[in-house]
């Protein structure tokens, strides 16, 4: 393990009295398995029931807060706004277009010129460090469940309607995210080297030697790797396999922590789960962690693309935008409620579902795995899941491989 703790992107980070995740950690899943599985858990979790939330601002600069998803949440949109989601939607659906070539294609011609206007064409320019025409639509298959035509005319039309309704409901662990990781590790405690950075994995007549910064090796006569599969290809040397491939594309993200002061509450979204943001706030989501369990105090975590090192900002000027924002859009009553803040840069947080990255993962496994090597998780088989699509995905590997 890299880190000198377990669990990468799902491990619980502590900053004085507050813990805090990078990002959403709600625990659900649409497949019943996983489900049964992770409440199954001897964990102290908390039941929540989503609320989400879309922050929207229109020509006026009048705020307002759309439920999620926002093809069943438009009913909240001022008419003008809400004319041009319903009329483009329908002129999409007239068109019924068979296929997309790509994310920006679905978009347009699938959703329609209002959606694509009011939130999902600013929103995803902003998430995503790529242009959209780039990211397949394994995107929308995978992550995005568009809604059905006839849910969406219900919304529209003033009736209450739960989008993705897997999701409506989650578990989280009542003491963070790291619970479910502690408790995945049990009993292998003592086999889990820390703070082992891996610099070269080379193959050898006895099998694989891995080098770490420090010089330490191990042998082994196979390797299940979770390292982000661009930094991984830096470090072998296979027949057949360049160092790099333009198709894999990823994100790194900032996690701007805004810790509140006792007693002190936020102005607006103070009782939300997360919120999306699409216009020129510095960042794409929050997540109030205050919401998903008694224990924490009042915080809440920012997350920004960092796109081509943030425009060079550093990360103090980074923390005070972030408040400065929340100040602006009526979240964060007074600067003075801040106790704390802090900040952490992840590379690899999102590995980005390009059109062209399945041929070249394709290629990739299939050699590596001759050779002994396989890739497993989110950024080592280089998949865009949540977590549950990962315990999901384990569980596949290992029953194919070594059942």
């Amino acid at each position: 393990e890299k880190e000198g703790q377990i669990g990468g992107l799902a491990k619980t980070n502590v900053s004085g009295d507050y813990r805090w995740d990078f990002g959403v950690h709600a625990l659900y899943s649409r497949d019943p398995r996983m489900t049964d599985y992770l409440r199954s858990l001897p964990l102290d979790y908390v039941l929540a029931q989503r609320r989400v939330s879309i922050y929207h601002t229109d020509r006026k600069s009048r705020r307002y807060l759309i439920n999620y998803p926002f093809e069943e949440g438009i009913k909240g949109l001022p008419f003008r706004d809400w004319l041009e989601c319903v009329c483009g939607y329908l002129m999409a659906r007239t068109r019924n277009q068979p296929e997309f070539r790509h994310l920006q294609d679905w978009i347009d011609h699938g959703l329609g010129f209002g959606i694509a206007k009011h939130f999902m064409t600013p929103y995803n320019r902003k998430i995503w460090n790529c242009d959209l025409r780039q990211i397949s639509m394994d995107l929308v298959n995978a992550k995005i469940h568009p809604a059905s035509l006839k849910n969406f005319l219900m919304a529209a039309f003033g009736k209450e309607v739960i989008g993705r309704m897997y999701q409506w409901r989650f578990i989280y662990p009542k003491n963070g995210i790291q619970a479910l990781m502690d408790y995945t590790a049990r009993g292998m405690e003592s086999r889990i080297a820390l703070n082992k950075d891996v610099r070269e994995i080379v193959r050898d007549s006895r099998g694989w030697r891995i080098t770490t910064r420090d010089g330490a090796t191990e042998q082994a006569d196979t390797v299940i790797s979770t390292i982000p599969l661009v930094e991984l290809l830096k470090m072998i040397s296979v027949s057949g396999l360049e160092r790099s491939y333009p198709p894999l594309k990823w994100n790194d993200t900032y996690f701007i922590l805004v810790g509140l002061k006792k007693g002190a509450a936020f102005s607006l979204l103070n009782d939300c789960h997360w919120a999306f943001f699409k216009e020129s706030e510095s960042f794409f989501r929050i997540t109030m962690m205050h919401n998903f369990s008694p224990c924490f105090p009042p915080a809440l975590v920012a997350e920004i693309t960092d796109k081509n090192g943030r425009d060079g900002l550093p990360p103090e000027t980074l923390r005070e935008r972030v408040v400065e924002d929340l100040i602006r859009l009526g979240i964060l009553r007074d600067r003075g409620d801040v106790v704390l803040t802090d900040i952490k840069r992840v590379p690899y947080t999102y590995p980005i579902p390009t059109v062209d990255a399945g041929p070249v993962k394709d290629i990739i496994t299939r050699r590596l795995e001759r050779q002994g090597l396989y890739l497993v998780g989110r950024n080592g088989h280089w998949d865009y899941l949540n977590m549950d699509g990962i315990l999901s995905s384990v569980s596949a590997f290992m029953q194919r491989y070594f059942d």
